[in-house]
């Protein structure tokens, strides 16, 4: 659409008289297409106040109150909704229950309840009466057909033949597999009805927001114990609600919840108490038990123009299918009466989805024979309902789409009788969505909301079913302008790059672009206006055509007729007076010829400027495409709907491909494609090759190719004046040799000049010379797939080598078991996942795998030597080991830090001398483990740190672990010299680790 910046002065056509239209319009109606006509730049909003007096928006009238407003919308407009050779037929699947009600013990039912509204046996008799045709409804009918008033009178018809033609439809109208006369067939579906489950009990729901309205009543005293009960499980229910919602880390939300199981009696005791009290109104609602199916009702548009043999043919066909799955059917096409459209053939189709047969003798259906058994009741000749599995397809819920697949036979059916027949249009599966149409799904109005339709009476289905007709048609008109100027962009984008060089076919262009985009707008606002106008007209023309009689389809007078027909012509009429005259539209169409015209003389200047453009640049440069070889040459494709759609799947297999030498192959002004093309892109090139846009494609790649060909024999050159002896002599192609030219001067080495080469070299008898792309492009193109091989074998053995150094890791970790079987290694990989036990079995790693095994398994056993395992006590006792056994692994392989240098506490000096043992930790050996732990760290930052710290800097603290401990004990100890000696035999010293852990010893 065009911005709303551009000719932003330009007022919309037919303004005004939008304007004054959409003022009495209900509010309603003029906010579904508001938003529409704003983008139209009408000024819609604020309507009242812009024409002075405001008219205040009207209220609406109660639900159960028939109005008369013409100003508001109708859905009977009388125009086609779908048009065109194919169409979303109408088709409706409805499973139908038995139905139940807050009943009092006289069998009166509540107020503002009802039971079904047709029972099967009803619903057959309307299938069947609606499938018979009397004379009267015959006559009616050829009245319709042929217009004439009086047929039998102008010799249309004859009675004797008519006679026959009615028996003969009326016959062709049913189809059933039901055994038997009609009232056997009418006792089928009441006896499905009879048989089928009844609800065991029925409930009352309530809200959880209504809480509070429970607890009114028990604190105003008047509260029935089933009311308190109900009360307290309401509660219960929102807690447990509430306590599941915070589980789930969700906010709860007020829902309808069971707070009673009920029969009909009490349901209609409660309700009726509930009345009594209308402060308690809506407080808590009936809900229906469940209940089995008694019936399906089928209901299929059928298109207009087949002949009562074909008609029969989907009736039968259908039928017959349902019939085949075990269904008992009975099946009739309705045909249009006085009250509807002539076009109006439909068929109604009653199943019971239950195989059933008739016992002679016991005289009823196999499901309603009765035995006792065991002190039980048993239908021992029931047959199970027919099933259909997920394989038909699910709904929403996961279930067997049931109406889907009905819906999808009915189609193909109808499309194979019709078969390709020009006249009758062809259905079409899936919804409006699926084929792109934009168009809104109306609700079902029934005969009831139609008929009160017709009289003008505004019904809320019909309003709703209006604003989505009127909305709909406005997005249409929206969208073929997007469309129009979208291809005018298109167009202009091509015209600009052509005469890219010509400033006067530019300034066209742009000129030419500014009027089509007003032509564009202008012819929008005028087709918005007319929707306007439609719309304010809809329900008195609904009106009008309902009370003018036609030929076939008279007119029952009611009271008011009179005054309702004087009423609409008063509202047509006003209607008339604010919409665009006949000289307004006249002078309109004036205006977007002489626009046209301009349009038309802009472009002929820019076609010009583009047909010398394209002229030249095809007689300079044109590429022609060469077919690859086939067997059979197939026919030149035809131009149709999709070309547009081949011209993209073209253009983007080229900006993808075009680049790449194997598929694409220029060779001059030729082009052909690779061999591993496939064939539809060969298709497509020899349809659009031609074409100005893939012209410039092809163009462009050339260009591209060859500026890269002279850049590579620019390196060459270079390359081969550097190092002449470097080239393939067996390719045919002599090396320009060095000269040795000495200079008076300096006696330096030379190489001859390029023109004094190629001068030296120019006798016939030198070999002809390969061009240098022929060259390249047989030594890179095998080199680009062995290239392409390498760099994907590179990346596997890369993500393999990962893969199996995470495997070595984890089983390093899990400090897996390694045992040696004569001079292999085996490992545990319990707990490894089968890729990590892949990579690290794969027999290229079978030999590294054993050597870090092995290496793995000596470290183990070197732990395990030079670990000290067995002390003496210091006061007797039985020999015992340093740690636990299960600390023996994990003991690192050298004393403590602190101690590292340190033999024996007995053989240190004078330790008062010492600062802190951590001193000693500067002698340490490294770790021959190679695993860096953090007394490691610790000890290196120690080796940083001066014994004496600055006096701005803080003491270094002692290290953590078994050497601080350490250090802080020796601090404790006194001065010990070699003057204060201990008389007698000095005895070894031995620490008392007696309870003492691990990190103390």
């Amino acid at each position: 659409m065009a911005s709303p910046g551009t000719d932003g002065g330009a007022r919309a056509v037919y303004a005004h008289h939008v304007r004054a239209l959409l003022r009495r319009q209900q509010q309603d109606d003029r906010d579904a297409i508001g938003a529409t006509l704003s983008r139209a730049r009408f000024r819609v909003q604020g309507v009242s106040e812009q024409t002075g007096k405001g008219r205040k928006r009207r209220a609406k009238a109660p639900a159960n109150q028939r109005v008369v407003d013409f100003f508001i919308a109708s859905p009977l407009t009388g125009r086609d909704r779908q048009s065109g050779g194919f169409r979303i037929p109408h088709f409706d699947v409805k499973p139908i229950t038995r139905t139940f009600a807050p009943t009092r013990k006289d069998g009166h039912v509540r107020h503002g309840h009802k039971t079904a509204a047709m029972t099967a046996g009803g619903h057959f008799d309307y299938v069947i009466s609606g499938a018979t045709i009397g004379v009267a409804a015959h006559i009616d009918y050829i009245r319709r057909e042929t217009g004439l008033q009086d047929p039998v009178g102008d010799l249309a018809i004859d009675l004797l033949d008519a006679q026959d033609l009615r028996a003969e439809t009326n016959r062709l109208a049913m189809f059933t597999n039901v055994p038997g006369d009609r009232g056997r067939q009418r006792s089928l579906f009441e006896a499905a009805e009879r048989y089928e489950s009844s609800p065991r009990t029925h409930y009352l729901t309530a809200s959880t927001a209504q809480v509070d309205g429970f607890r009114m009543f028990e604190r105003m005293g008047i509260a029935p114990d089933w009311l308190r009960a109900m009360s307290r499980r309401l509660r219960d229910g929102r807690e447990e609600l509430k306590k599941k919602a915070a589980e789930a880390g969700k906010s709860f939300r007020d829902c309808e919840i069971p707070v009673a199981e009920v029969t009909e009696e009490e349901a209609f005791d409660r309700l009726a108490w509930l009345d009594a009290h209308p402060a308690g109104e809506g407080l808590f609602q009936w809900k229906q038990g469940r209940t089995g199916r008694v019936q399906h009702r089928f209901v299929g548009e059928l298109p207009d123009g087949l002949s009562v043999h074909d008609r029969h043919e989907i009736l039968s066909r259908f039928c017959g299918e349902l019939g085949d799955d075990g269904w008992m059917v009975i099946g009739a096409i309705h045909q249009p009466d006085q009250h509807n459209d002539r076009r109006n053939f439909h068929i109604h189709v009653d199943g019971y989805d239950r195989p059933a047969r008739w016992l002679d003798d016991h005289g009823c259906w196999d499901f309603e024979y009765v035995e006792r058994r065991n002190g039980k009741d048993v239908r021992p000749f029931a047959q199970s309902k027919v099933r259909y599995d997920a394989g038909i397809g699910t709904d929403g819920m996961g279930r067997p789409d049931v109406a889907g697949l009905m819906r999808r036979r009915f189609i193909s059916i109808v499309n194979q009788v019709a078969s390709d027949r020009p006249d009758i249009v062809r259905y079409l599966h899936g919804t409006y969505a699926d084929y792109g149409i934009a168009m809104t799904p109306l609700e079902h109005m029934g005969n009831r909301a139609t008929g009160l339709e017709r009289r003008g009476i505004v019904t809320e289905v019909g309003s709703r079913n209006a604003r989505k007709i009127v909305v709909d048609e406005a997005a249409a008109c929206e969208a073929r302008a997007a469309v129009a100027e979208a291809a005018l962009e298109k167009e202009v984008a091509f015209s600009r790059s052509v005469v890219a060089h010509d400033r006067d076919a530019l300034a066209a262009v742009d000129r030419c672009k500014r009027l089509e985009r007003r032509l564009i707008r202008r012819r929008l606002q005028a087709e918005l206006a007319d929707v306007v106008v439609a719309m304010a007209r809809s329900r008195a023309d609904a009106v009008i055509r309902t009370l003018t009689p036609e030929p076939g389809r008279p007119v029952k007078k009611k009271a008011g007729d009179d005054h309702l027909r004087a009423a609409a012509l008063e509202h047509l009429a006003w209607v008339e007076r604010h919409s665009p005259s006949l000289a307004e539209r006249d002078a309109e169409r004036r205006a977007l010829a002489k626009a046209e015209a301009r349009v038309a003389a802009e472009w002929r200047v820019v076609q010009a400027a583009t047909q010398q453009a394209s002229q030249d640049q095809t007689r300079r440069r044109a590429m022609t495409y060469h077919s690859r070889d086939r067997v059979k040459e197939p026919a030149t494709p035809m131009p149709s709907r999709y070309d547009d759609r081949k011209r993209e799947r073209l253009h983007a297999w080229l900006a993808k491909h075009a680049a790449d030498p194997t598929l694409l192959v220029i060779e001059g002004d030729a082009v052909r494609l690779g061999q591993g093309v496939p064939i539809a892109i060969d298709t497509l090139m020899r349809q659009f090759a031609a074409e100005r846009p893939v012209q410039h494609i092809l163009l462009a790649e050339r260009s591209r190719r060859s500026a890269a060909n002279l850049a590579a024999a620019s390196i060459h050159e270079a390359w081969t004046l550097e190092l002449p002896l470097m080239m393939p002599a067996d390719l045919g192609i002599d090396p320009i040799v060095a000269a040795t030219a000495t200079s008076e001067k300096t006696g330096d080495r030379q190489a001859t000049p390029i023109k004094e080469v190629a001068e030296q070299s120019a006798p016939a008898s030198v070999k002809h010379q390969p061009d240098l792309e022929e060259m390249e492009a047989a030594v890179v193109q095998p080199t680009i797939a062995e290239a392409n091989s390498q760099a994907r074998r590179k990346a596997a053995r890369h993500q393999q080598a990962l893969l199996r150094e995470q495997a070595w890791e984890l089983l390093r970790r899990k400090n897996a078991a390694v045992t040696a079987v004569g001079d292999q290694y085996q490992v545990d990989m319990t707990g490894l996942s089968a890729e990590d036990h892949r990579v690290l079995t794969h027999p290229d790693y079978h030999a590294e795998f054993q050597a870090r095994l092995a290496e793995w398994h000596a470290e183990r056993q070197q732990r395990q030597t030079d670990m000290p395992s067995i002390t003496t006590p210091r006061r007797g006792g039985p020999r015992k080991p340093i740690l636990p056994i299960p600390h023996v692994v994990k003991m690192p392989l050298e004393p403590p830090i602190g101690l590292r240098a340190v033999p024996a506490l007995r053989d240190t000096g004078r330790l008062g001398k010492v600062a802190v043992l951590g001193a000693s930790e500067r002698a340490a050996p490294a770790s021959p483990v190679g695993v860096v732990r953090q007394r490691d760290r610790i000890e290196g930052a120690e080796r940083q740190i001066p014994n004496a710290s600055p006096p701005n800097q803080e003491k270094p603290q002692s290290p953590r672990g078994v050497s601080g401990q350490l250090g802080r004990l020796a601090k404790t100890l006194g001065p010990h010299t070699d003057d204060a000696k201990s008389k007698g035999k000095a005895e070894p010293t031995v620490l008392d680790i007696t309870g003492k852990g691990s990190h103390e010893r």
